[in-house]
């Protein structure tokens, strides 16, 4: 009977019918039902429909109970009383304005709740997969692609992507990718700076938002490149031909640069191919500055390092690791450059 008298009080404070009396005693049983706050602040501020003579019939029958059941208490308790028939006319109609608001209203929850579930289930059909740094992962995507993530990276896609038109996956971070041949759907990776199509391939996509360059290296097939503030222009790449797109740090193009066509980098010795080398655990370095390389090596052991002086971001490295650990890796470099480190715990401090 209270939570009824709840929603009777709230017909009437929103209809503009309700006295002080009646606003004291709705936030005095508000306090004993806690539960009902949520729903009341969306109902104060759900907008009234204009279709209000709509409801008449169901503000009609629901008075109609109302009036039924109290007349019943009233009988019961001795209390009944004749009331003039203008009185009794007024507050009639007035309940029926406050009932009528609150039916509308109690349309509007129920239309929020479902739009809200609505929206939770469309969440629910993404799927994620991430790696953090010091981690590097495999999996299978349900259209039958493989995928390999480096440490720091995040696909996102759809779990019934196999069922769409168009296979799309959300890439942040480095990702190499065998694509199931599927040619009536075309595969397609969105990063922030580029959308890679593809139907059937294998190719690398480097694009991490902490970085300078995104990059696309194909390794078979064929794959078309569109920049994505310039949907216009569209790049083919053939097999071992490499598209590196130039940006800040901020995500903005570097004015004058857009991006550059290179081959990608082959072993002579083990036809290795360096931007796919860590799908196999291989730590490559090429002729890179100890700024890069630091980011690596973040990457690869789940660690900070900090270069505290400015000439040693400026040092280049080259060399191919495999298992060694990071002391092993900060040793091998010293051979070609004189700087000291200090590891503490997962903090790398590196000055000269």
């Amino acid at each position: 009977m209270e939570q009824e008298r709840i929603w009777l009080l709230l017909g009437r404070k929103v209809s503009g019918e309700a006295t002080m009396a009646e606003l004291r005693e709705l936030e005095e049983l508000l306090v004993q039902y806690p539960e009902l706050r949520y729903k009341f602040s969306v109902l104060s501020n759900w907008p009234v429909s204009l279709m209000q003579e709509a409801w008449e019939s169901k503000t009609e029958n629901a008075w109609q109970r109302h009036m039924a059941r109290m007349e019943r208490d009233f009988v019961a308790d001795g209390q009944e009383q004749e009331q003039p028939a203008t009185i009794r006319k007024g507050k009639r109609a007035g309940l029926l304005a406050a009932l009528s608001v609150l039916v509308i209203l109690l349309a509007g929850f129920c239309a929020f709740l479902l739009n809200s579930k609505t929206k939770r289930e469309a969440a629910a059909e993404m799927a994620e997969i991430q790696t953090r740094n010091g981690s590097r992962s495999r999996a299978t995507l349900p259209d039958g692609t493989e995928v390999w993530l480096n440490g720091g990276s995040r696909i996102t896609y759809q779990r019934d992507m196999n069922n769409q038109q168009k296979r799309e996956v959300l890439l942040s971070g480095e990702a190499f990718f065998k694509v199931a041949k599927d040619a009536d759907n075309p595969f397609i990776v969105r990063t922030n700076h580029m959308v890679v199509n593809v139907l059937g391939t294998s190719f690398n996509v480097k694009a991490y938002p902490n970085e300078d360059q995104s990059e696309t290296s194909l390794i078979t097939g064929a794959v078309e490149v569109m920049l994505a503030d310039d949907p216009a222009r569209k790049v083919k790449l053939i097999p071992h031909q490499k598209m590196v797109i130039s940006h800040t740090q901020d995500g903005n193009p570097k004015p004058g640069l857009g991006y550059s066509m290179e081959q990608v980098k082959i072993d002579d010795q083990d036809d290795m191919i360096h931007e796919t080398a860590w799908c196999d655990n291989f730590l490559v370095f090429d002729n890179e500055s100890f700024a890069a390389v630091a980011l690596k090596m973040e990457r690869w052991f789940g660690v900070k390092i900090h270069l505290t002086d400015k000439k040693l971001k400026a040092y280049r490295f080259t060399g191919t690791f495999k298992n060694e650990s990071l002391p092993q890796i900060l040793e091998a470099l010293k051979v070609t450059s004189s700087f000291r480190c200090q590891i503490k715990g997962n903090e790398v401090f590196i000055n000269q």
